[in-house]
């Protein structure tokens, strides 16, 4: 394994400046184009925190000051076929590092062939090149309004193969109460609710709307989140039982407990989990596997 792209997202302000172009050339894993388009990324100082150029390739990054800057990989993303951009709002696996809370945002391909993904990333780097005139787009402003509001909620923006455009924002496993409330605040605002025909996971529940047009889509989805910003009212959780899945009792637990007192809970359900807190070695394969799902 490379001393760089070994899974772990790597801070870049951590790595000596001698070795920025060692860390960016096995990010890319020796793909040119991914390579182009981290290096564009570092000049413009967006911190990338995952990338993968093989089949099904993406870009991810950590919410960041600048995240703005990010609005070109947007427009570009939301343009091409088979693609997706997901944001986890409360960030993800409380197992898989100290930022672990932060929330992200990732663009995906669904491709199998290389020149398709070099394609994409060719037309993100030219983007962040260009001069962009843009300094607002909803999903920012969804992200934004939903910062630290510890609302278990993942916003999913996808165009089909088919040419069709469908934006989700789905739930992780939520009380019946914050359903009910996620329910008639999102349907009102032009939502509507889908079927989850998940048995694993009867608890999350999701909430869509589709077009053929990009322009109409975007209409509606600017004011659904006028809607959405202006009349959501929902306090983060004050107790354990206001929260199912484990990483909303991550955040809580991270709320109410001193550093010192959270580590050693998470080492806990580290051991509960059968995660070896000593080695610190989780299944790679499994790592890999969690972080290609979430772009299909």
């Amino acid at each position: 394994m490379s001393k760089y792209n070994n899974i772990k997202s790597i801070p870049i302000e951590s790595i000596p400046k001698k070795e920025i172009t060692k860390a960016i050339k096995e990010w890319s894993e020796g793909d040119k184009s991914m390579e182009r388009l981290l290096w564009s990324c570092y000049n413009k100082n967006i911190k990338t925190c995952g990338c993968h150029a093989g089949s099904r390739p993406y870009i991810e990054f950590k919410y960041q000051e600048n995240i703005e800057k990010i609005i070109p990989l947007i427009e570009v993303t939301q343009e091409q076929l088979d693609s997706q951009i997901l944001i986890m709002v409360d960030g993800g696996n409380p197992f898989s590092g100290p930022e672990w809370y932060i929330p992200s945002i990732g663009f995906g391909l669904k491709t199998e062939y290389k020149d398709e993904a070099d394609t994409f990333f060719d037309k993100l780097t030219k983007s962040l090149e260009d001069e962009n005139t843009n300094n607002k787009h909803f999903l920012l402003e969804l992200l934004n309004f939903f910062l630290e509001k510890e609302t278990s909620l993942l916003l999913r923006f996808i165009h089909q193969k088919d040419n069709k455009y469908t934006f989700y924002i789905e739930s992780k496993s939520i009380t019946e109460e914050r359903y009910k409330y996620y329910n008639s605040l999102f349907t009102k605002a032009g939502l509507e609710e889908g079927i989850n025909k998940n048995e694993d996971m009867p608890n999350s529940h999701y909430w869509k709307i589709e077009s053929n047009e990009i322009s109409d889509i975007i209409n509606k989805l600017n004011s659904i989140t006028e809607y959405i910003t202006n009349n959501f009212s929902y306090d983060i959780p004050k107790s354990e039982d206001e929260v199912i899945s484990l990483s909303s009792l991550a955040l809580y637990k991270k709320r109410i407990l001193c550093e010192e007192e959270f580590n050693d809970w998470l080492d806990q359900k580290k051991n509960e989990y059968g995660i070896n807190t000593k080695s610190k070695k989780i299944s790679i394969k499994n790592m890999i596997y969690s972080i290609k799902k979430k772009f299909k």
